[in-house]
């Protein structure tokens, strides 16, 4: 095997262990909406610089790569494909950080059962960021269009989520409560845990999006909204 290709190896390798710590941080949040929070939080705080650590150090070969080989065709795209989804794990990272912050909110306060969608909304997220990697990892289109088709899904429970909070039912019975103020930090944390949820299945999609690109060469970015 030639240098070149055994540094494209090992580069595909470190993209596949960040993605393994990327997942692992989500799934440690969706944990934490069921079970108290500050020690979940404590163990994807220590995730973050290890992740944060892997995007600089993939940028940085990647950037290397480029210049001493200058690769072209379906190299290139394999090179562009993994610094670009380099920059969406480390943002998935970020996202389950404020996951846990979300829920601190709520738990400050009296911690309200989180609605049902939010169940369903995490469960579709974990999977479609297990599923995004899945795509990479084998080069799989029909895995990565599966991904881009589930974000409508996660898109309808996002709005269903905010709708249910924001109705004028809701926001009236929280302000006459007597813990109305905790009712709505709760109302809150929940609108802003979905859209956590809904960020990351949005990261999920940009890299299958990106699967696509090294794959077919098309670029589907937005074709799909």
């Amino acid at each position: 095997m030639k240098k070149f290709e055994q540094e494209l190896a090992a580069l595909r390798t470190r993209i596949v262990d960040m993605g393994g710590l990327a997942r692992s941080m989500v799934d440690l949040a969706v944990s934490a909406i069921d079970q108290p929070v500050d020690e979940v939080y404590q163990k994807v705080l220590a995730s973050e610089e290890q992740l944060d650590q892997m995007q600089l150090d993939i940028d940085r070969e990647a950037i290397r790569l480029l210049t001493v080989y200058g690769p072209v065709a379906n190299d290139l795209r394999f090179v562009l494909m993994v610094a670009r989804i380099n920059s969406e794990l480390e943002r998935i990272g970020d996202q389950a950080i404020n996951m846990c912050e979300d829920l601190q909110l709520m738990a400050a306060k009296i911690k309200a059962s989180p609605l049902p969608e939010i169940h369903k909304m995490a469960k579709v997220v974990s999977g479609m960021v297990r599923d995004s990697m899945a795509a990479f990892i084998q080069e799989d289109v029909r895995k990565a269009e599966e991904v881009l088709a589930s974000d409508d899904v996660v898109d309808a429970l996002n709005d269903q989520i905010v709708r249910e909070l924001l109705s004028d039912q809701v926001v009236r019975e929280a302000i006459s409560a007597e813990d109305g103020p905790a009712h709505i930090a709760d109302a809150l944390g929940l609108i802003l845990l979905s859209r956590s949820l809904e960020r990351i299945a949005d990261q999920a999609t940009n890299i299958c999006e990106e699967v696509i690109y090294m794959v077919k060469g098309a670029d589907v970015r937005h074709k799909h909204v």
